[in-house]
Order: C-alpha cells, then sequence, then structure tokens
C-alpha cells in the first residue's frame, strides 16, 4: 500500500536538511536499539530514502514543498491512519517557520 503525503513549507533546503537530520538524531536516542542510520540515507541532495521492515520510502525536499511517499508491508496497514497522523504531525513541525 502506497502512501503519499506532502506539506507546503517557506524554508529553504540547508534549514530543512537541519530540522531532518535533528528528527533523526531525536528518533535515534529515543530507541537506540534500531540503528537509524542504517535505514537512512541521503540520495542527491534533496531526496531521503530509508527502509525497514519489509517498508521504504522516500522524503523530497522541494522548492516549495516536502513529499513523503511510503510503500507499507502488509503487516503495516492496519496502522495505516496511525501512521499517516505520524507523518502529518513531523510534516509540520519540520517545516514551520523559525521562531524570530
Amino acid at each position: 500500500m502506497k502512501l503519499e503525503i506532502a506539506q507546503d513549507h517557506a524554508l529553504d533546503l540547508a534549514i530543512l536538511k537541519a530540522r531532518a537530520e535533528e528528527r533523526l538524531e531525536h528518533y535515534a536516542a529515543k530507541y537506540p536499539h534500531i540503528p537509524m542510520r542504517e535505514h537512512f540515507r541521503w540520495d542527491g541532495e534533496r531526496v531521503v530514502r530509508g527502509s525497514y521492515r519489509g517498508g521504504d520510502g522516500a522524503i523530497t525536499l522541494g522548492e516549495r514543498e516536502v513529499r513523503v511517499v511510503l510503500d507499507l508491508p502488509f503487516f503495516a496497514r492496519p496502522f495505516r491512519a496511525r501512521i499517516e497522523d505520524f507523518i502529518r504531525r513531523e510534516l509540520a513541525l519540520s517545516t514551520a517557520a523559525p521562531a524570530a
């Protein structure tokens, strides 16, 4: 099952990339038993790819939009709504305007 979610933004690429790295470090600290760096890799300047337990996905950092595309494995399908909510929260956090 494919999920595709997009979020508009007004940030430059450096800020978006830094926020992606911050979120990775947050979850690496929260779940130290999962080797996050083995599942998360930059594929060029604007695309992050990842895979874990049969699912894979990509995050594309566009000029005005961040797009997440996930292929969920069969066992994750009952959790689709929770996964979508999680992605939307993370996108909102990662694309928010910097505090003044």
